[in-house]
This record gives structure tokens, C-alpha cells and sequence, in this order.
């Protein structure tokens, strides 16, 4: 494996990092593959992390180091990538590590396939962040059937399916380039997926690789942990900056409901940290993979769960309210202009499916066995767990 042709560049941005800098920076010098170079951008920091950083200029020099007034991360790497020589970018936060053959294993994948950028995965704290998609290469009619639809945000699975993480990614510096050279502003919030969605957009091809290369560090001090009031204004910078993009590629109508949702995470876990309250009145994902569109579907259970595909039904019309019903049908009544019925009265609705609309599978059971003793076919009984949208 010779990945000397491509060059390839790794860019740190680091901001009073002296803590972690050092793991950071041997797990990336102690590479099996060592044949790149290391891009430190001290974004202004104020504690011993620019001695730091010059200190390890000084002893390797795969090593630049660029001082600069304090940007946030997406300038530093904007920055960090003017200046490399590698056709290839990838990227690492200051707190984290990477696997010995990190690299090595990136490259091998690179050579042989050649994608304009290479998506792996990640571990946290013990547990791996995938990609919901199968490994292997995807050009330009595959990005645009299978891969651009759910990456921020499916419907089936309640979630992306794309991680955004750039620090797990391979990408050409052409496309870097070609993404971030009209974003100006300040990006401190989603300043990854604000990279990562529009670049796939433009790729040729994408490489999925669901091995976790790479290691995340959970901060509490991280700007993703924190809801100072001018997170707000983040958020929209993140949000007009994203929809701008996807604009410039034809793709807004196709993309805003996606970016919404992704957004609408970024509000959940605020209003959620500063009121104690849920943002959504969807909580929970619809089973769209077990439930054919246009169907009929009568929901059983009237909590959170079957209010949240009550909305969600309402808003996507994707299949026909049928019917509600839940036991407690006298003290609910109605909800969202659907009225709540009693179980018995079931047998006297048409439905192609009833599905139950509860978190325990043991309540659901128990609900299956009341079900089956009113006459209801067995086959068109359905409970799936609950996906957990925010």
C-alpha cells in the first residue's frame, strides 16, 4: 500500500487543549503509516497549548503549526486546509486519539477505490457510532438514491444515518475546498454536518466503512454540552448557512425537511436543558419500514407514543388514520382532532393494519391477548419498539 501519491494532510485545530493535546498528537505521530503531514492550528488559545504545539514542531517535521486569533473550529480548519500540500484532509479534535493503523487502514481503502471521501466509524466511551448503511463504495446514482435521502435525518430509523464527524473521514482537499470557501461566519455549532452533507452532495463517490478507527472523547465542557442563550443564534447561522448551500445544488426542496429535523435536535436538548419540557410533540418515529404507504392504520394507546404517530401521520400523510383507541378512551376522548375510542368498538372499523402504540413489549403483548379475544385477526396485529427521536 503506497498512499504517497495522494499526500495526505491532518489538521488539529486546538483551543486551551494542553490537557489532551499530547495523547492526541503521539496517537496521530505514532502511526503505522508515516508518510503526511500534521497541521496544529492554535485557534488563539490562552493556556501553555501554542508552547506546546511549537514544541512538536520543532521535533518532527511532519509538523507545522499555524497561530491564529480565535475563530472556532470551522475557520481553523478552513485555515489548516489553505495551507496543506495533501491532496487528502482528515481531521482530529485536540481531546481525542486515533487507532495505531488508523491511516494505514484509510489508505488501503483510498488506493484501491478512490472515492472522494471516505466515511469510518468511531468509538465513544465504549460504544460505536456506525453509519446505517452498508460498507462498501457508492457513486454519484447511488448517493443520490440511497444515500442523500435519510443522511441527516430518516424517517425509519428516527435518526441520521450518516455520522457527520469530519475527525472520521477521509476527503479530498478539492472538495473541502469547494464546500466551505462561501461559509464566512463563525460556525460553532454543526460545524461538521455543515461540511460533511453538502461535500456528499458533490462527491462522485462516498466510501462507507463501519469500522471504528477513531476514539471521541466525551467532554462536559463541549459546546455541544452547553446552552448559553447565544447558542441560539448559532443554531440559525448553522441552519441559513445549510439551507443556503443545498440551495446552490438544487437540492433545497429535497433537503429542508431534513436539515428541520436536524435542527429541531440542536432545539430539543436546549429547551429540554432550560425548561425541563419537550420541544416536539413527536417523540417517537413511525414504523415506516413495517407499514406499507397509503394503508390504513389503526392505532392502539394514546400516551406519548401514539400521540407522537397521531402527529406525525397528520403531518407526512403517509398513511390513512383509521382509527384511535385506547382503554382509558373517557378521561382522553380527543387529541389533535382524532377522537379516542373505546377497544370494544374496534371490530367496527376497516383497517389493514392496528398497530399498538407502547413503549414495553410486555404491555404490548398483554394488549395483543385483549386484542385477539375481541375477534381482531391476528395478522393484522403489529407493535414494533419505538424509535426515540430526541
Amino acid at each position: 500500500m503506497d498512499g504517497s501519491s495522494y499526500g495526505l494532510s491532518v489538521i488539529v485545530p486546538v483551543y486551551n487543549a494542553e490537557s489532551t493535546l499530547q495523547s492526541c498528537v503521539e496517537s496521530i505521530l505514532k502511526q503505522s503509516y508515516r508518510n503526511f503531514e500534521l497541521i496544529l492550528v492554535d485557534d488563539g488559545s490562552t493556556d501553555n497549548s501554542p508552547v506546546l504545539c511549537d514544541e512538536y514542531a520543532q521535533q518532527d517535521s511532519r509538523v507545522t503549526v499555524i497561530h491564529i486569533k480565535n475563530s472556532g473550529t470551522f475557520q481553523a480548519r478552513k485555515q489548516g486546509a489553505k495551507r496543506a500540500v495533501g491532496k487528502i484532509l482528515t481531521f482530529s479534535d485536540a481531546d481525542d486519539w486515533l487507532e495505531e493503523n488508523t491511516f494505514e487502514a484509510a489508505l488501503q481503502i483510498l488506493c484501491k477505490y478512490d472515492p472522494d471521501i471516505l466515511a469510518y466509524a468511531y468509538d465513544c466511551g465504549g460504544r460505536v457510532e456506525k453509519h446505517l448503511y452498508g460498507e462498501g463504495l457508492y457513486c454519484k446514482k447511488e448517493i443520490k438514491n440511497i444515500i442523500i435521502p435519510g443522511m441527516m435525518y430518516d424517517f425509519s430509523h428516527g435518526r441520521r444515518k450518516l455520522n457527520p464527524s469530519l475527525c472520521c473521514k477521509l476527503i479530498k482537499k478539492q472538495l473541502f475546498a469547494k464546500v466551505t470557501e462561501s461559509v464566512k461566519d463563525r460556525v460553532t455549532l454543526g460545524e461538521d454536518a455543515l461540511v460533511t452533507y453538502p461535500a456528499v452532495c458533490m462527491a462522485e463517490s462516498i466510501f462507507v466503512c463501519n469500522k471504528a478507527l477513531y476514539h471521541y472523547r466525551v467532554n462536559s465542557f463541549s459546546c455541544t454540552q452547553t446552552y448559553p442563550l447565544e447558542r441560539i443564534l448559532e443554531i440559525k447561522a448553522f441552519r441559513d448557512n445549510m439551507l443556503r448551500l443545498f440551495d446552490g445544488m438544487d437540492l433545497l426542496d429535497q433537503m429542508r425537511y431534513q436539515v428541520e429535523n436536524y435542527v429541531r435536535s440542536f432545539l430539543a436538548v436546549m429547551v429540554r436543558k432550560w425548561y425541563g419540557m419537550e420541544l416536539s410533540p413527536i417523540l417517537f418515529s413511525f414504523p415506516y419500514r413495517h407499514v406499507s404507504k397509503g394503508a390504513g392504520v389503526l392505532i392502539y394507546g394514546a400516551g406519548d407514543v401514539g400521540k407522537s404517530y397521531i402527529n406525525e401521520l397528520k403531518l407526512t400523510r403517509y398513511a390513512e388514520i383509521a382509527g384511535w383507541a385506547d382503554r382509558n378512551y373517557g378521561s382522553i376522548k380527543e387529541y389533535n382532532s382524532v377522537d379516542v375510542l373505546a377497544p370494544e368498538t374496534i371490530k367496527e372499523k376497516r383497517f389493514d393494519v392496528l398497530l399498538i402504540a407502547v413503549w414495553e413489549e410486555d404491555t404490548a403483548k398483554a394488549i395483543a391477548a385483549d386484542l385477539l379475544k375481541l375477534g381482531i385477526p391476528e395478522e393484522k396485529i403489529m407493535w414494533k419498539k419505538p424509535l426515540r427521536i430526541v
